[in-house]
């Protein structure tokens, strides 16, 4: 056992590419459900911002047209 020399740098494990095309996939998954999350959130808060303006205008629209032809008529 003397009589064997060692020898440094043979031998020795490398180190491969790890595949990462699952963990890829995920990671952009997660983005896209992130993104689409974000969207909704801006959407439903412009939403309720001009809830109460659009309820107004709607009302005062529906009033307009239910009484309008009595105005423009002359009634019955």
């Amino acid at each position: 056992m003397a009589d064997q020399e060692i020898v440094f740098g043979q031998g020795m494990p490398t180190v491969l590419e790890p595949s990462m095309t699952a963990f890829d996939d995920i990671v952009e998954d997660i983005k896209w459900k992130g993104q689409l999350l974000a969207r909704e959130t801006k959407l439903s808060s412009g939403v309720m911002a001009t809830v109460s303006v659009g309820f107004a205008i709607g009302f005062i629209l529906a009033i307009f047209m239910m009484i309008g032809p009595f105005f423009v008529f002359g009634g019955l």
